[in-house]
């Protein structure tokens, strides 16, 4: 009866806090619920990127005024919807990891907002100062532990406009991001009813000013004439429907569409064909049929071949398996294997589960039946590769992102700065259907490769695949849910971008701005709590 009670209440207080009694309350969450929805739009193919730079300002301004548990709750909510909105789709996968993603990362903005609020009221312009440092440093942190999901950062927004995107190559997308806060400031400033009337006119010409300068130094930065690329690789996309990849003993018709799209565009100057991620839905590392048919496939185009599939090992005594990509050489012999490093939190993997082993799926469904009776899909039990990994071919190197890791840019950096001379991006994108999902994905690769002025291929089952240049320009692709296969060029890396010679410097200094600051609030706290216990006594 107890437990009962306690569920009521919990439930009751949840729905007291999304939809409150008091009016005006309503008012300010719903109009904190339409910001979020219009910042999430800026994510949106085409000219929606412009929201990005007004988007935040209006939030800015009402969380300001706000104190304590207000504008943390105000905060949370904030947070919530804009997750929530920006990564729906995740739900297609597993929907208990979309609920926990946005669960937990509604905090992380709840957190952050409440420090700006803080320092705002301490002074207005610390609180305006900070508040891009507060935000890009909150991006940053997403990128760090097993709990990363650092989807949703600002910077990708501009990921269309690609005179403003060629700054990430100096300043990181972290950078690009602080510059959007930053403008959203000015704007709000701009707004303001409540400060004279020059000075939001000057907030006005320095976002302008900014925006401006972006497009300026992208026009100079950007060739007027694209460089054509040199080394053939082949890019396979089969656009295999989950429901057949998956099903039991359907591992040979996979591999039979990708060898007959290989064949289409077999010939002897394509160095390397490039399979998408689980492109061999089975364990390559298994000697049974599947590598056998897989290796005479390779030995059919006599070339190279990166084939995405699923691996095993020994980890702490257990049997664990893996989201792996493997390398065969034009006679059938596997003579690479990368395994997956950056796991998608509550959908590929438990974080830290040996620290939280009762939440991974084989216990959960002993207790929670529905899982299986309904065929809930619940995350996954991968485990998380061991270390980077390049692949050598006889003339080139290169570096493999299989899906989630193209949102990590340090990982990044560090596989051109080891010796990858372009990149190759791997995904499956099928569970994501149409949603917005799929081109987020896509941009946030194209973004990687402006950072390091490398060219890359991404082979996508049912996503976008392409050839990019180190620009950002598509330079093939193929559509969305196509069967087919191309061949394009792309060439070597030329020399190491600002941003790959000395690393994320915007994120990293935001971050520890952003410590700095949290600990500063924190220990006051803690000394106005002392103060006032000892007055009390």
């Amino acid at each position: 009866m107890c437990e009962g009670k306690d569920l009521s209440s919990f439930l009751t207080n949840l729905y007291r806090f999304f939809i409150p009694r008091d009016i005006e309350l309503r008012k300010r969450r719903l109009e904190l619920m339409l910001w979020a929805f219009v910042l999430s739009l800026a994510f949106y193919p085409g000219w929606w990127g412009v929201l990005a730079w007004i988007g935040l300002a209006r939030p800015l301004m009402i969380i300001s005024r706000l104190r304590g548990r207000d504008c943390f709750n105000a905060g949370y909510f904030f947070g919530f919807f804009f997750t929530l909105f920006t990564i729906y789709w995740v739900a297609l996968v597993t929907p208990p990891g979309m609920i926990a993603a946005v669960t937990i990362v509604a905090f992380y903005y709840a957190f952050i907002l409440l420090a700006f609020s803080k320092l705002y009221r301490m002074r207005p312009l610390l609180g305006a100062v900070a508040v891009p440092f507060l935000w890009v440093g909150l991006e940053y942190f997403r990128t760090l532990s097993e709990f990363a999901f650092p989807w949703s950062g600002l910077g990708y927004t501009q990921a269309y406009f690609l005179y403003i995107l060629q700054i990430v190559s100096v300043i990181s997308v972290h950078g690009l991001s602080l510059l959007i806060v930053t403008v959203n400031v000015l704007v709000w400033q701009a707004l303001r009813s409540d400060v004279r009337p020059e000075r939001r006119l000057t907030a006005v010409y320095f976002s302008v000013g900014i925006v401006g300068a972006l497009v300026a130094y992208g026009w100079v930065e950007m060739p007027v004439y694209p460089k054509p690329g040199k080394y053939e690789v082949a890019v396979l996309q089969g656009s295999v429907p989950i429901d057949i990849k998956w099903e039991l003993e359907n591992e040979g018709y996979s591999i039979k569409l990708y060898d007959s799209l290989a064949q289409t565009v077999k010939d002897s100057s394509v160095k390397l064909y490039i399979w998408p991620e689980s492109g061999a839905p089975c364990y390559m590392d298994r000697p049974y049929s599947c590598r056998e048919m897989t290796a005479a496939a390779v030995r059919r185009t006599a070339g190279y071949h990166l084939i995405g599939a699923l691996g095993t090992g020994m980890k702490d005594g257990e049997e664990r398996y893996y989201n792996s990509c493997y390398e065969f050489d034009p006679t059938g012999r596997v003579v690479g294997r990368y395994d997956k490093v950056k796991l998608v939190p509550f959908s590929e993997h438990v974080p830290y589960e040996s620290i939280f082993p009762f939440l991974k799926t084989d216990v959960l469904t002993k207790y929670l039946t529905f899982i299986r009776t309904f065929n809930v899909q619940w995350w996954s039990d991968f485990a998380v590769g061991d270390s980077l990994h390049l692949f050598s071919l006889p003339d080139a190197t290169y570096g493999v992102l299989i899906c989630f890791e193209s949102t990590f840019p340090s990982y990044v950096r560090q596989m051109v700065r080891d010796g990858a001379q372009f990149m190759v991006g791997i995904t499956n994108d099928t569970w994501f259907g149409n949603s917005i999902g799929i081109y987020m994905h896509s941009r946030i690769f194209v973004t990687r490769a402006v950072e390091n002025r490398c060219w890359a291929a991404r082979a996508a089952n049912s996503g976008l695949s392409y050839i990019v240049d180190p620009y950002g320009r598509i330079r093939e692709s193929v559509p969305h849910d196509a069967v087919t296969a191309f061949v394009g060029k792309l060439d070597f890396l030329e020399q190491y971008s600002v941003f790959t010679k000395i690393g994320d410097i915007a994120g990293v200094f935001s971050y520890y701005v952003t410590v700095s600051l949290l600990c500063i609030l924190l220990g006051l706290w803690i000394g106005q709590r002392l103060s006032a216990r000892k007055h009390v006594s």
